[in-house]
């Protein structure tokens, strides 16, 4: 079994094209991005939690109970068609298009929106898109990675090569994400191919236990869209025996499609508006996995501890503060916090440790806490950004 990270994107996938253009929904930048499958596919999604959603979502979650057989993707930037007055209108009109350009069924069309939420989608520039869109398709998603970006400061791209016992197969991946960024679907949006050959309740299960893995475990602000969604689709066009049941080679491919997702979801963190540093914390020895992820969710969403990581400080009482009204269980005479690889808090008091090398590990770009309950076997962990002047001042001045 062999695992290779390569170039191409969603586009590792020998069927899979992508385009993009500037339509004109944001100011001069690609903003409309399309994906189009040469070949039949299954495919599965996840979305939003929040319970206002965008009519891009609205349409997919109806679609994808049919179970559809996905061909082409359409996103656009600038704009999430959520809280209007023609989101629907500009959804059909965008399905309706993209399905004659490409002679393909409206039911074999996908749809995403990101950007100012409340204003109408002037859906009539992305149509007339269209056919620079399929024109211009091609085996290179580096403007597909552009056009959904919104304040991302970087394009967040990622791809593999596996091999499993001879049989190769490809996993690529896109996403965009650096604001409203809250666990339980990560604020954003991510599109996946593969060319596993697999069933869709498969795949589908598969993509569920990948993203609580990844995207559900990051944090920027706390903030949950009205736009998540993760997308998945198989050309299955890979030489393996079809995947149907938990085997070696789903295991195999899910995890693959899990470490994929944590690369990108992690790209999202590192790129939170304004964001410095990176930060995981990791809760073992908990009761529950309940417990552990309470505790993990408190800390990572914690407003001092987040600028508590920008200021550099080592306030290991902000991250006890957040343990406490976490509403997990835990005993604070059997607790213990590292800072890095340095304790200090145990058995309910400061650990005597040296503050100054404690400080100097703050300034690292890359921060770990690490918190042992010492009452269980349960574990969880997960990333997040610290919070900086420049948040504040990208979100007085952007509104997603």
């Amino acid at each position: 079994m062999k695992v290779k990270e390569v170039k191409g994107s969603i586009c590792v996938v020998p069927s899979i094209e992508a385009s993009a253009v500037y339509a004109g929904l944001t100011k001069k930048k690609l903003d409309v991005g399309l994906i189009y499958s040469k070949k039949p596919t299954v495919s599965a999604a996840v979305f939003t939690k929040n319970a206002i959603k965008a009519a891009p979502v609205i349409y997919d979650m109806a679609l994808m109970k049919k179970l559809p057989d996905i061909r082409a993707v359409v996103v656009n930037s600038g704009n999430a068609n959520a809280c209007n007055s023609n989101g629907s209108e500009a959804v059909d009109a965008i399905v309706t298009k993209t399905a004659e350009k490409l002679g393909i069924l409206k039911e074999q069309v996908f749809v995403a929106s990101t950007g100012i939420i409340g204003e109408d989608l002037p859906y009539d520039k992305i149509v007339s898109a269209l056919d620079n869109l399929t024109f211009t398709l091609s085996h290179n998603a580096s403007g597909f990675a552009e056009a959904i970006m919104t304040t991302d400061t970087f394009k967040k791209e990622y791809a593999l090569d596996c091999s499993f016992y001879g049989k190769q197969f490809h996993i690529g991946g896109v996403a965009k994400g650096a604001g409203m960024i809250h666990p339980n679907m990560a604020t954003m949006l991510a599109f996946i191919t593969t060319d596993i050959n697999i069933t869709h309740d498969m795949l589908d299960r598969a993509l569920r236990e990948a993203v609580n893995k990844s995207f559900n475990r990051i944090s920027v602000d706390g903030d949950t869209s009205t736009n998540d969604t993760v997308f998945i689709m198989s050309t299955n066009e890979a030489p393996n025996e079809k995947i149907e049941n938990e085997n070696e080679i789903y295991r195999f491919f899910t995890d693959q499609l899990t470490q994929l997702c944590n690369n990108l979801a992690k790209m999202i963190v590192k790129d939170g508006e304004g964001a410095t540093k990176i930060t995981e914390v990791v809760v073992v020895g908990a009761f529950s996995k309940k417990d552990a992820e309470l505790i993990a969710r408190s800390i990572a969403n914690s407003l001092l501890v987040k600028t508590a990581i920008f200021g550099e400080d080592p306030n290991w009482g902000r991250i006890v503060d957040a343990i406490g009204y976490s509403q997990a269980y835990f005993s604070i005479n059997r607790m213990k916090v590292f800072i890095g690889d340095t304790l200090v808090f145990a058995y309910g008091r400061r650990a005597d440790f040296d503050k100054t090398k404690v400080e100097a590990y703050m300034k690292n770009n890359e921060i770990k806490i690490l918190v042992d309950l010492g009452i269980g076997v349960c574990t969880y962990n997960m990333w997040f950004s610290d919070l900086s002047y420049d948040y504040v001042k990208i979100n007085a001045e952007y509104h997603t």
